[in-house]
Order: C-alpha cells, then structure tokens, then sequence
C-alpha cells in the first residue's frame, strides 16, 4: 500500500464557458457560472490518481470508461498496477494537472507525474495525456496501460534488473576462510556395483559428511546394485583429505561424470560451522519487505543473517519498460549499490572442525546405543578470559548448500532434504542445541551450591563431611524419609568422610542435599537461585542477533523440598549450554563474568576499510571470595585427578594435559538422563572453557566427558583417545534414577 502523501497542482483552466455551460449576464456583466452536476476532465483524472496514490484500484476501475472495461476486466486492470508498483517499489505518487483540450465528446488532460520510489530515486513522467469520453452522465478515462507508464505498450512489462555484487567471505580468528564465495567443491555419484565395500563406504560418507548413519543406510537401500545414484557434495579441502578412499572404497572416480567440480558459495567443512555462520537461502516474505528481490539468496540464520547488509551489499539497479521480445522501450531509473564487506569471527577452523566432528563421531559410534534415544548434542569452546568463542557445534547439523538451487544437488534428493530438515521435530537441525534448548544441568549445578556454602561461610574448606549412601533430610525439613547418592544406584561404596572439595569431586549427593537445605533456611529461601545469577544463569548471555538463545529462567523456590532438589541441578532448574559455559570461564578467570561474543571484526581483509571491532566485555563480577573460587577449583580439579573420588578420573588419568571439570547426570522426566561434562584447561593457567551438553543418553562421565577429551586432545596437540567400546554395543542399559536425585 502506497503512502497517503499527495501533491497535487491544477494549472489552467481551458474550458470554453459553451463547454461548461456558462451563459454572460443579461446586463453584459461578469459570468454568471452554473453548479456543476458532474466532475469535469481535469477532476476525474485527480480523483483517478488520487485512487491510485492509494492503491484503491476498485475506485479506479470505476472511473473507466465502458468500452475499455469491455476490453480490460477488472483483474487484469489491476494486475497491471500491482505488477509496476511492485517492480519499482512506489511509495507516493505526485502529480501535476495542467490543460484540457475538448473535441466534442472526448476530452484530452494534460499532466505530470512523479514517481517516489523506495529503491531508486523520484522518477518523473512528464507530458502525459489522459483521454477521457464523455458517456453522458459522466466523463470517463479511455483507459491502455500507457496510463500507467509512458512507453508501457499492450504486452511490454516494468522489468528491474539487480546486479549484486560478490558477497563478503567469513574468514575464522586465525584468516582461514569459513566461509568463501566461489568456493571449490564436488559432486560425486556411484551405484553400488562400483563400489569395493558397500558398509565400508557408508561408514567413509557418514564420517566425511557427519551424517547420521542409519539415514545413509535407508537411503542406499532405495537403489538397485547397478543403478548410479547421487552421493554428496563435498568440500574440495575435505575431499582432498579423503579422494583416496573414495574412489577405492566407494567408486567415486574424478574424471568422469561421476564426479562434478565446481564452484559456489563454500562453507568450510561441509558447514561444520553452520550454527554460526548461517546459510544462504532464497528470499522469503520478510526478506521482499526488507529491499530483497523475488529469486535472491539472502541469510537465514547465524552471521549471515545478522550481517547481510555487510556481507550482501546492496545492489546496483535498473528498472526499465521492456517490450515482448525483450527490447528496452524506456530506462525509467538506475540506482549504485556498494560493494560487500568480508567479517571475521572469533571461531577457531580446526578447533571448530573437531568440536562438529567429535560430536557426529559420537552419535555414530554409538549409533545402536545411547545416540537412538538423543536428540542431539553440541560443544562449546570459549576463551575464559575474553568471552570469545573459539568453537561451538550443534548436532545434527546439514550442508548449507541443500538450500542453494544453484548447487549441483538434485532436484528430488534436495526437496526430499530440506523436507527432512524442516520438518525434523526429533532431532531439528535447524535448532542450535548450543544456545536455544534449556536442559536440566544435574550435578554440574553443584558448583554453584560450592561456591554459595563457602560463600555464605556455612561450612570451612578443611571441614568433613559423612558422605553416606542414604541420607534422611527429615531434620532439615524434608517431606522423605530418605534421599540416596548416586553411587547407591551404580552399586558403589559410600564416599565417607570427605571435605567440600572432595564432595564436588566425588558429586556427593548427601552433602548438596544437606548445604542446599541450610542455605534456603539459614541464609534465604531464593539464595541458591541469587548465586545461579550471579554466576550468570537465567538470563541470555548477549549472543543475539547472531544465535538465538532461551533465557532458561530460574525458579522460585518455596520450600526446603524444592532447594534440596535445585541443589543438585534438579526441580525446576534448567540451563542453556552457553550459560554454563560462560559460568565455567568465570571460575577459571577469577569470577569475571565475560559477554560471549563471536563475531571478531567488519572489513579490514580482502582490502576493505574496518568498520567494527569487537573487545572482551565484562559484565560483572561473580563476588565470590578468594576461597570460595579456590574450593571450587580444587574440586574441579579433583573430579579427573582424584582416582578413588574423581568422578572422571578414567577419562583423564592418561592425559598430557591438565583440566578441571564437572560431571552431570540430569533426570529428565524420561528414562534417558541429560549427559552434561564442563571443563577448563590447562590447570595451571586456564585458557578455554569446554562444554558437552548430549541430552537424553547415559552419565555425564560416560556420554560428555570422552567428547570433551576428543576435542581437548586435538586443541592440546595430544594423542586422541578411541570413543568407549561400550558404544559400540547394541545394548542400552537403562539407567535407574531415584526421583528427586542425579547422577554423578
């Protein structure tokens, strides 16, 4: 709908007073003018683009005149409107009336029209004439589509070319292209006939493209032995890792039509960054209302989304009238676009290749295990002294260019795919498992019932705790009889005497049931959840407009029952991954808490001018006292160093490095427990925060921490540690979880 903005100027008035009706007076004095019954000429054109200016096309079609209405019915008369004022963007229309000519019943309206445009400049169509016929009862418009545009002939179209310019490149931390326009990549094709080990090529393929296996396996089924059939679209970087095995085990042979290099938009590592970075994707009704055309690629999600203007440009355009054959009658207007701008992002490429590997790697291993119930998982590295983040993955991911019809996919296998992604309500590819899903965080939320005992001076560093299998909570104001740890479950021996820190270490159940009742009824009933905040839950953590986040609000508690449960990261207390990864940086740098940020710079590569620096943001301090962060640390330290209580002591006892973590294992309703494992390494001096959040699997020491050590052995330069056999089972053993408790 145009404005309501209107400029309208009448100049002249050459109507013989015969026309009008007029008579002089008897007494030869002035004219004595009748009252005029109907419009005139001139005020029927008003009245018309008066209508048009808003976009009354009805009010329009009613000041036609009867013969054109015969030759253009109302649809069509309005689909010639809509289709120029779509084209060029009209927002206000402004015109000048001047003379009337009349031949007897016909009358001929001179005028001037300007057009406001939203994407060009004024565009003016001067010297128009608007033929009118007289019908009798009223004057009516002689209506072609000439009176729409001069030059707009029977057939001719308003045509707005946009050349855009080549989009920007995201290029990681370290200038390593993530993201490069005119990429190279391949196409490959086989039929299983060619292929040396049919299981062994789809092992190599679920790997390469971090492909949920059993979807691979589904979908070479769906062919005959001989038939060739489309394979993938791969990186060539990752292809020439890799083009040896392919083509022996899997039959790929370059040089053949079996396999098609090209070039496009590249995302590195088949979108190992997807999260982040985003993909291109053909513009949507939002997108048109924003300045996009019909047919262009625009961001849909992560970097390229929250940059387009940067990362697009605008483009340069030309709307002109163009005849049926395709000759131009008129150049109506032309707008300069400006040039894209490249960013940089603060990610990591080979710590982000391994983060989105490890975790693929897992859910495949595990494929007959703990994976079939998960809905996916994700893994976040962040510099705990800056905020920055190095890494962050979300499984299951896709390959960006599935939503690029101009990549060499298929046209079925892509509908078929993006149907898959779009409508997933299992495992949702499009949802970043790292930022926008809130989980129940177990035992990793005793960290913050540490820190606020110690805090509150409830209990001193070098005091024991009797760390029992059972614990009755009855004094402290508890409504059961009794409450279990998690080592009763797994058919361990109690911990025995413990201090904090040893508790943290050994997740002692009893000891964060006990410390959570004191802290609601001798501190304050909402304190466990004023420490969450203050340690940076509850809240988003800034990441937007890049990743969308939930909030993962905290509750209120309002009962002891309620604060022994919140204790141990249970009741109604829910985290996102980010959250709890920032929590973990704020405990290795000292309690700053950092704003999370991951985009690094605007410009300053592919010779452009830098228009944006980012800078670490300290939001606050966790106040927590000196040794309250030391139990803490301590404790962390102690779960993969301590090897009667560290509850992750076998995933780290043979490591070359030092890190400091925190199991988790959440009840979620289901049978199948939240693995969480948080981390920072090196020891000594901490530099990152890890953390591995695989919802609905097994213990946080069994699911999270061996991803954590992949990706912490790759960072370290370290020998990789193999995945636990037990995954490779095709058992699952339930994991039985009192009610109200966690695991370690």
């Amino acid at each position: 709908m145009m404005k309501l903005m209107l400029s309208v100027v009448i100049v002249g008035l050459a109507l013989t007073l015969a026309a009008c009706g007029g008579t002089g007076s008897e007494d030869g004095g002035a004219p004595i003018l009748p009252v005029l019954t109907r419009q005139t000429p001139q005020e029927v054109v008003q009245t018309f683009l008066e209508a048009w200016n808003t976009s009354n096309y009805a009010a329009m079609y009613a000041l036609v005149s009867t013969p054109s209405r015969e030759r253009y019915p109302q649809s069509v008369f309005q689909a010639r409107y809509e289709q120029v004022t779509q084209a060029i963007g009209i927002s206000n229309l402004l015109f000048t009336i001047y003379e009337t000519t009349l031949q007897g019943t016909t009358a001929a309206v001179r005028y001037d029209v300007s057009l406001e445009s939203e994407g060009f400049a004024m565009i003016n169509d001067t010297g128009r004439v608007m033929r009118l016929i007289d019908e009798g009862s009223a004057w009516r418009i002689a209506w072609s589509s000439m009176d729409i545009l001069s030059g707009l002939a029977e057939g001719a179209r308003v045509d707005v070319q946009a050349r855009r310019p080549a989009r920007g490149n995201i290029y990681d931390r370290n200038g390593q292209l993530l993201v490069e326009e005119g990429g190279s990549v391949v196409a490959m094709w086989s039929a299983q006939q060619n292929m040396a080990d049919v299981e062994g090529c789809i092992d190599l393929l679920a790997r390469l493209l971090r492909t949920w296996r059993p979807t691979l396996v589904q979908y070479f089924a769906a062919y005959a032995p001989e038939t060739v059939f489309f394979l993938g679209e791969m990186d060539n970087d990752l292809y020439a890792q890799s083009s040896g095995e392919l083509q022996s085990v899997c039959g790929v042979a370059p040089g053949t039509n079996l396999f098609f290099p090209y070039t496009r938009r590249r995302y590195d590592w088949n979108g190992a960054a997807l999260h982040i970075t985003g993909y291109l994707g053909q513009a949507q009704a939002s997108d048109l209302a924003g300045g996009a055309a019909e047919g262009d690629l625009v961001g849909q999600m992560g970097a390229e989304q929250a940059y387009e203007r940067e990362l697009g440009g605008t483009p340069s355009r030309v709307v002109r009238i163009i005849e049926p054959g395709g000759a131009v009658l008129r150049e109506l207007a032309s707008s300069e676009g400006s040039a894209s701008t490249s960013i940089t992002l603060t990610i990591d490429r080979g710590l982000q290749r391994a983060a989105a590997q490890a975790l693929a790697d897992a859910f495949n291993y595990a494929q007959n295990n703990w994976a079939q119930f998960s809905p996916g998982g994700a893994v976040i590295v962040m510099d705990v002294n800056s905020g920055a983040l190095l890494a962050l993955a979300s499984y299951p991911g896709f390959d960006p260019a599935l939503f690029d019809p101009n990549s060499a996919y298929p046209g079925d296998f892509r509908t078929q795919a993006i149907t898959a992604i779009t409508s997933s309500q299992f495992r949702q590819p499009l949802r970043n498992h790292a930022t926008q899903d809130q989980y129940f965080p177990g035992s990793t939320f005793k960290i913050i019932t540490t820190a606020a005992a110690v805090n509150e001076n409830l209990i001193s560093p070098t005091e024991f705790f009797d760390c029992q299998l059972r614990w009755d909570g009855r004094p402290y104001g508890d409504t059961r009889e009794f409450r279990v740890d998690w080592r009763n479950t797994d058919g361990l021996d109690a911990a025995g005497e413990i201090t904090i820190a040893q508790a943290l270490a050994a997740s002692c159940n009893p000891f964060f049931y006990q410390y959570g009742a004191l802290l609601y009824r001798d501190v304050g009933p909402q304190t466990l959840v004023d420490y969450a905040r203050r340690m940076g839950l509850g809240a988003p953590t800034g990441l937007e407009p890049v990743m969308a986040e939930a909030a993962a609000e905290l509750p209120t508690i309002d009962s002891a029952e309620e604060a022994i449960m919140s204790a141990v990261g249970q009741f109604d207390i829910q985290v996102t991954a980010i959250q709890m990864t920032r929590m973990v940086a704020g405990i290795a740098n000292g309690g700053t808490l950092y704003r999370p940020y991951v985009v690094q710079q605007v410009g300053g590569v592919d010779e452009q001018p830098v228009t944006f620096t980012a800078a670490p943001t300290p939001l606050g301090d966790m106040g927590l006292s000196a040794a309250a962060l030391d139990v803490v640390r301590t404790g962390m330290c102690l779960v993969t160093t301590d090897e009667r209580l560290g509850t992750a002591y076998s995933l780290f006892e043979n490591a070359s490095y030092t890190v400091c973590g925190k199991t988790g294992t959440a009840q979620t309703g289901i049978q199948y427990p939240n693995a969480w494992f948080v981390a920072y390494a090196p020891a000594e001096n901490p530099q990152i925060a890890v953390v591995v959040v695989v919802p609905n699997s097994r213990e946080g020491s069994e699911v999270a921490a061996p991803i954590v050590r992949r990706v912490l052995d790759i960072y370290f330069g370290a020998p990789i540690e193999p995945y636990p056999e037990w995954w490779f089972e095709n058992e699952y053993n339930l994991l039985d979880l009192p009610e109200g408790s966690t695991g370690g």
